[in-house]
């Protein structure tokens, strides 16, 4: 079942207020915000992201440990939350290692019924070059009536790297990852810091054709703004799309 859109949107009203409290608790300077988030808050993406992922270093597990709980436990965060009709009814650290922590956290809204499904990550595998400190999109912080927001997070050509990483590195192959490439391309991604490893790009341009139509519908389509459901819901619309992809990725 595809989630409402409403849901979708307090989901990234969590992230952003996680981010601002984050932010004022632990150095900018040792994290930097990547993935969905990253193309969303700063490169103007139309597509949500179901969970807020960020790189790290020097912060020791325990003591990022202790932050993250601290602020999801904080009646202050709970407060201000609150006031922004969201609750934290439940959170678990389902993964602490040396090279990942995760917490799996579940939000209620005074608008649905339903309790919604988020993840927080943050990887120390590598903390890649390219990065921007800047303040998030002001439109989407007027659409949520926040104060603005600064955080790190990488620039166009590091978020193309790592689009293609993801793209042959997960597990199952992931449509919005797709997406993304097509969105960082238009915004002027040329493929520099990847373009000589050919191995990669001919594997991730193999999976760009293995995805199929219902996998884009289920993983992008229903994680998009209304006014382009019915535009991104047309077979040929996923065709043109994962061909261009695939072009860029064969030129590079």
């Amino acid at each position: 079942m595809n989630p409402k859109l409403g849901d979708i949107q307090a989901v990234e009203q969590f992230h952003l207020l996680f981010l601002a409290h984050f932010g004022a608790r632990v150095d900018k300077k040792l994290y930097c915000l990547k993935g969905g988030c990253n193309l969303r808050f700063f490169w103007k993406s139309i597509r949500y992201s179901e969970d807020i992922d960020f790189d790290v270093h020097t912060i020791a597990r325990i003591t990022l440990q202790k932050n993250v709980q601290r602020i999801l436990k904080d009646p202050g965060f709970a407060r201000i939350l609150a006031a922004y009709k969201l609750a934290i009814t439940q959170f678990s650290e389902p993964k602490q290692t040396e090279t990942t922590q995760r917490w799996k956290v579940q939000i209620r809204t005074e608008s649905s019924s339903s309790l919604l499904p988020t993840r927080i990550e943050f990887s120390r595998r590598r903390f890649s070059k390219g990065l921007l400190f800047e303040p998030v999109d002001p439109e989407i912080i007027r659409t949520y009536n926040l104060r603005p927001t600064f955080a790190s997070h990488y620039d166009l050509e590091t978020a193309f790297a790592q689009k293609i990483e993801a793209l042959i590195g997960r597990s199952e192959t992931q449509a919005r990852d797709v997406f993304d490439l097509a969105h960082l391309s238009d915004r002027g991604a040329k493929g520099s810091r990847i373009k000589e490893d050919k191995k990669l790009l001919k594997a991730a341009a193999d999976n760009t054709l293995s995805i199929r139509f219902d996998q884009f519908k289920s993983q992008v389509v229903a994680y998009l703004p209304a006014e382009y459901w019915d535009y991104y819901s047309a077979t040929r619309t996923w065709e043109a799309l994962r061909e261009k992809v695939f072009s860029v990725l064969e030129s590079l």
